[in-house]
C-alpha cells in the first residue's frame, strides 16, 4: 500500500526552522532530547492534514493544555508562528510553511500550506471584562484585541491557490465552520495523557457496528489474557460508558483499570478511525510497562498495514526502541527513525532506516535517543 506521506519540510513553524524530514516509512519514531521539535513536528503533520482547517490550529493548541494556562487563547496560538525580537516585546513576523509529497491521490495533490498571523483590535461598547484601575478611566467602549489568521493551500494541477481567512477575538469563542473536505486526510493525535481525558465509547461503539473489535480484544487480550470482552454499557439508565468483562471479577467500569489498558484501548479505537491516513503518537511509551511494548508494537505495525496508515511516534524511551525494531526485524525497511537535536537552538534531524537502527542498537550498543 502507498504511504501518504514521502518527505515532510516545516519553516518557522513554533522553534522549527526548514526542518526536513526525508524518505519517510510506514512507521515513523522520533526521538532525541526534549526541547528539539518532537512533538512540533505531530502538530506540523496534523496541520498538513487538514490544510485549511482551523481545528487543525486550536487542537494543537488545547492539546497543549492551553486552558490551564494564565495566558490568553490568542496569545497561544501567535507563539505558533516565528516571532522577532524588539525592544519592548516580541512581535509576529512571517509566515509558517509545511510542504509534503506523496502519491497521487494523497492529499488530492496538496503539496504545501501557508499559514500567516495578524494582530487585530476592534473598538467593542460597554465596560472592558476587566475592570480598569485607572480613576476617571472611560468605560463606555474598549478595545478587543484580536487576531486573523490566513491558511493557504498549493494544490498540483490548480492555477489559483486555495485560501481560507478566519478571526479570532480575545474572551469569545471560536466559531468552527467544516474546513476539512476533499483536501483532508484522516488524521489523529494521541497524547501522553489522552487515555485520560478523552472519551471513545462512540469509537467502540463504531468499531462494533463495524464488526472489526475482535481486533481490539487481540491486543488488549495480548496485554492482559483476563480480558474476555469490552462493551458500552449505560448501567441503571445513566450515561453510556466503556466496561470490560475481566474472568476473575465480572464487568467492571473502564475506570477500575490502570492506565495502561485505557491507553491501549484508545491506541487502537483511534487508529481505526483514520483508515487510509495518518496516526501521530506522543510519548507511544506512555503509561505501558515495558512487558507490554512489545505485545502493543506486534499489533499497532499489522494493524498500520492493514489498514494502510502511516505512523508517527515520539518517544523518551530505549525501550520502546528496542521493543519496535526487535518487532520489526524482519521488515526493517518499514521502520525509520529521525534523530532529532537542536544546536545553537534551531532543531535538525538525522535520518536512520531500520537497518541502521538495528546495527546501532545491537552490533554497537548505543543510545540512539541522545
Amino acid at each position: 500500500m502507498p504511504l501518504s506521506l514521502e518527505t515532510l519540510t516545516v519553516s518557522r513553524f513554533r522553534g522549527l526552522r526548514d526542518l526536513v524530514l526525508a524518505d519517510l516509512g510506514r512507521i515513523n519514531l522520533l526521538v532525541g532530547p526534549n526541547n528539539t521539535g518532537k512533538t512540533s513536528i505531530l502538530e506540523a503533520v496534523a496541520i498538513f492534514c487538514r490544510p485549511l482547517d482551523l481545528r487543525a490550529w486550536l487542537d494543537a493548541v488545547w492539546r497543549r493544555e492551553a486552558l490551564a494556562s494564565d495566558e490568553s487563547f490568542i496569545g497561544l496560538v501567535e507563539w505558533m508562528f516565528p516571532h522577532r525580537r524588539q525592544a519592548s516585546s516580541p512581535s509576529v513576523e512571517g509566515e509558517v510553511s509545511i510542504s509534503g509529497t506523496g502519491p497521487i491521490g494523497f492529499h488530492r495533490s496538496v503539496r504545501k500550506m501557508t499559514a500567516h498571523y495578524r494582530p487585530i483590535s476592534r473598538i467593542r461598547p460597554g465596560p472592558p471584562p476587566v475592570p480598569s484601575d485607572i480613576n476617571g478611566a472611560d468605560k463606555s467602549s474598549y478595545e478587543q484585541p484580536g487576531a486573523q489568521l490566513r491558511f493557504k493551500a498549493v494544490v498540483e494541477g490548480r492555477k489559483n491557490e486555495l485560501v481560507r481567512r478566519y478571526s479570532l477575538w480575545d474572551g469569545e469563542s471560536v466559531l468552527l465552520p467544516d474546513q476539512r473536505g476533499p483536501l483532508s486526510v484522516p488524521v489523529a493525535t494521541v497524547s501522553g495523557v489522552s487515555h485520560r481525558v478523552e472519551p471513545v465509547q462512540k469509537e467502540l461503539t463504531e468499531v462494533t457496528l463495524d464488526r472489526q473489535k475482535h481486533e481490539i480484544l487481540s491486543l488488549l487480550k495480548a496485554l492482559d489474557p483476563r480480558i474476555q470482552d469490552v462493551l458500552v454499557l449505560s448501567p441503571k439508565g445513566k450515561r453510556a460508558v466503556i466496561h470490560v468483562d475481566y474472568a476473575s471479577s465480572g464487568i467492571l467500569p473502564l475506570s477500575s483499570f490502570g492506565d495502561g489498558v485505557r491507553r491501549a484501548l484508545l491506541i487502537a479505537l483511534v487508529l481505526h478511525s483514520v483508515a487510509g491516513g495518518v496516526l501521530l503518537i506522543d510519548e507511544i511509551e506512555s503509561s505501558l510497562h515495558v512487558t507490554a511494548l512489545g505485545s502493543l508494537f506486534s499489533w499497532l505495525v499489522k494493524s498500520c498495514e492493514k489498514l494502510d496508515v502511516q505512523l508517527f511516534a515520539t518517544t523518551h524511551s530505549l525501550e520502546a526502541v528496542d521493543a519496535m525494531i526487535e518487532v520489526e526485524s524482519k521488515s526493517l525497511d518499514r521502520i525509520v527513525g529521525y534523530h532529532l537535536e537542536a544546536p545553537k537552538g534551531v532543531p535538525q534531524a538525522q535520518r536512520m532506516d531500520g537497518d541502521l537502527l538495528h546495527r546501532l542498537r545491537y552490533e554497537r550498543g548505543l543510545d540512539v535517543r541522545l
